[in-house]
């Protein structure tokens, strides 16, 4: 049983201790702090040797800690008002904000605005950053003015490279613009600009660091780009760029992303001669180059390129990247698309022009619209499935030597429907049945009896049988302690296409500057697959096929591509490709035409391949050669390889470099090594080039620096070719 005072005595406890506790905690609570303790006073807290308190202000000297909020102040001697929160503090001066350290001599603050003044800065540090002045004032916005000052971003002791400058304006995690800049490399002076504005961020408005270089022919090189960081979402980088011995180039670059997916970059160069000695003047140079993608409502897709230049020989003599220099295009193409279900729209306009130097030929290929419409396989049927192209185009061809030159319009519109009816006899065989037809309407034609050209149209019909056959497939099992490893399977196919031929008069009324061709033609051969088990499903690594074409209508089919002195002849080359792809980062692609009637090679070529560009090794491998009999005492032949690669040593070194050769003339066209090596917080770069193929051999270097975030300017004429 319990006693009825019991609950009354228990619940008298709590309060007991508690006046205990306070009896206890009075004296600490109450009492004035002595120096050298601690002392609140509207959120300040101040800890020092000695204090003494005058009204609002407490003086504090030896071993001064003061903390309001994230900020802590250190000092030798210390003044704050509590009022107006201002604070003079000297002696070893050291102020830690959430975002910098700073070393100086005597400090003028604010707590509650941030403003203030510091005298014999030794050092602030930020991330990433680091700088002194003999004075800095801060703003109530947080900007800092500096004056006879330095920054960098290294960390030694005696810094890599720093900058020292009479007078600065500091943006916090924006930028630092100086006045009067002395760049210093390891305490020696190396370059002195009048201006410069430093980036604090990755993407910052500013000047990048300028590359210098010599030319052989053209002399001394200079470039300078400057950044402008427009939006989040788009920039701009322009650059000009002075050779002292040919004159001065100034180009510009423009990148954007815009909601919907809409992207793209636009770049123009325009470059402006020297005038040569005794002559005149030449005309100016320029370039311009288009990639736009864009979505539009209802699922379509709008693109555009474009990549002119007003003169193939700027490219040659100027454009640092090989293939772009030796290759003489010009085009331009804008494209509206759709894909749903099974079907596709396509509609575009372009312009394609080449020019080949070895004849001194021009041609042009432009489709003034063209548009497609198209069905892929749509199920009709269990086994019986429907297609279709359709389209219509207006086709302009021209071409042009210095003696003779012709040109062609053509229209027409096609519908080519076709059902498929896919079979499958055994599990080794495949069978695919095709009929349909080829209905085309010609806007203009000759006339009758004639080469005259005319707007009389023509339509044509034919109809379109064909036969896919693949199989019967063949495999063997290769075991490895019991289990399979290795698949090794072999199909032969055959594939063979017909249409009704068309009538005499009707095929001499059709314009077609490289004739019309009909199918008519069996293609036959084997393809070997070796595949590997993997855990997840086979893999294959190795294809190697064989196929050649038989034309039983010689005269009416594209037999004259491959032998232009033998056009009735009915076998194609024979075509040998093999494809390599292991397990590892190696590719290795190798393909071959030979003629069976002359017995020897029309073109052979191989691609290997050993990782990517941005692995930290890679090198591709690139060779051909071709040979082509255009006349009985003409031929065409070429024999190439290009080399590239490259190697990174992580935090340390880049290094890239290609080589391009003419085997055939037995002479290197081209050679190139570029390398960055990054020195702690410095980044060297060089670019060495060697241009055999433009009029004069040219030998290129060119150096830059990378400070920070101050990239090196970039060139609007080409860089290696990956």
């Amino acid at each position: 049983m319990s006693d009825g005072n019991t609950g009354t005595f228990l619940s008298r406890i709590p309060a007991f201790f508690l006046v205990i506790l306070l009896l206890i905690l009075a004296p600490v609570l109450y009492a004035r702090p002595e120096p050298g303790q601690e002392a609140a006073e509207d959120s300040i807290r101040l800890l020092a040797r000695h204090q003494e308190k005058n009204g609002p202000v407490w003086l504090a000297q030896g071993e001064v800690e003061l903390r309001f909020g994230p900020l802590i102040l250190l000092a030798d001697r210390l003044q704050v008002n509590s009022e107006t929160y201002e604070v003079v503090a000297e002696g070893q001066v050291t102020l830690q904000l959430p975002s910098e350290v700073v070393a100086c001599d005597r400090l003028t603050y604010n707590l509650k605005t941030g403003g203030g003044e510091l005298q014999g800065v030794r050092a602030i540090s930020r991330p990433g950053l680091f700088f002194g002045a003999e004075s800095i004032a801060k703003s109530t916005d947080g900007h800092f003015r500096l004056d006879r000052a330095w920054f960098t971003t290294c960390t030694q002791p005696v810094p890599r490279w720093l900058f020292s400058f009479s007078r600065a304006s500091l943006h916090p995690e924006e930028y630092i613009s100086m006045k009067r800049a002395v760049l210093r490399v390891k305490n020696l002076p190396l370059l002195y600009v009048p201006y410069l504005r430093y980036p604090l961020k990755d993407r910052a408005t500013g000047f990048l660091f300028p590359k210098v270089g010599f030319n052989r022919v053209k002399g001394l090189t200079i470039s300078q780009s400057f950044y402008w960081a427009l939006a989040p979402n788009m920039d701009a980088t322009l650059t000009a760029d002075f050779y002292g011995r040919k004159g001065t180039g100034a180009g510009l670059e423009y990148r954007y992303l815009l909601p919907g997916g809409t992207r793209g970059e636009v770049s123009g160069y325009l470059f402006l001669f020297r005038r040569e000695e005794g002559g005149e003047r030449p005309s100016p140079a320029y370039l311009l180059r288009l990639n736009h993608v864009q979505s539009l409502p209802l699922g379509f897709q709008l693109t555009g390129q474009a990549d002119y230049s007003s003169s193939f020989n700027f490219l040659r003599e100027f454009e640092n990247n090989f293939t772009a220099a030796t290759v003489s295009n010009r085009s331009y193409q804008l494209g509206l698309s759709r894909s749903w279900s099974y079907f596709n729209f396509n509609l575009r306009t372009s312009r394609f022009e080449s020019y080949f130097p070895q004849t001194g030929q021009n041609v042009v290929t432009a489709y003034l619209p063209q548009a497609s419409f198209n069905l892929l396989k749509y199920r009709l049927l269990p086994s019986v499935y429907l297609s279709f192209e359709s389209g219509l185009s207006n086709w302009n061809y021209s071409w042009k030597s210095e003696l003779v030159g012709d040109s062609y319009r053509l229209g027409q519109a096609y519908f080519r429907p076709a059902l498929s009816l896919p079979l499958m006899p055994a599990d080794w065989l495949n069978l695919t049945l095709n009929a349909g037809g080829n209905f085309i309407y010609y806007f203009q034609s000759y006339e009758p009896g004639t080469m005259v050209r005319s707007a009389q149209p023509i339509l044509t019909t034919q109809a379109r049988l064909g036969l896919n056959l693949e199989g019967p497939a063949i495999y063997r099992l290769y075991f490895k302690q019991g289990q399979p490893f290795l698949k090794h399977l072999l199909v032969p196919f055959i594939y063979y296409a017909y249409d009704t031929p068309l009538a005499g008069e009707t095929l001499d009324r059709i314009i077609s500057p490289f004739g019309l061709f009909r199918n008519n033609d069996l293609k036959f051969g084997l393809v070997q697959h070796f595949l590997i088990k993997t855990d997840s499903s086979p893999r294959e690594i190795l294809t190697f096929g064989l196929s050649t074409t038989a034309f039983f209508d010689p005269e009416h089919s594209p037999i004259r591509y491959f032998y232009p002195l033998h056009p009735l002849r009915h076998f194609s080359p024979l075509n040998a490709y093999l494809r390599y792809y292991p397990a590892g980062r190696f590719s290795l692609d190798l393909s071959a035409d030979f003629n069976p009637y002359e017995k020897n090679f029309l073109s052979s070529r191989l691609s290997a391949n050993l990782g990517k560009p941005e692995d930290n090794f890679f090198f591709s491998l690139n060779w051909s050669k071709n040979y082509q009999a255009l006349g009985p005492d003409s031929f065409f032949r070429s024999h190439q390889a290009g080399f590239q690669a490259g190697w990174r040593w992580p935090e340390r070194l880049d290094l890239k470099t290609q080589l391009e050769f003419d085997l055939q003339n037995r002479k290197f066209l081209y050679a190139a090594l570029a390398g960055v090596y990054h020195y702690q917080c410095l980044d060297f770069s060089f670019d060495l080039r060697v241009f055999n193929y433009r009029s004069q051999p040219e030998v290129q270097f060119r150096f830059s620096l990378g400070l920070g975030n101050i990239s090196r300017t970039s060139d609007l004429l080409g860089a290696l070719g990956f």
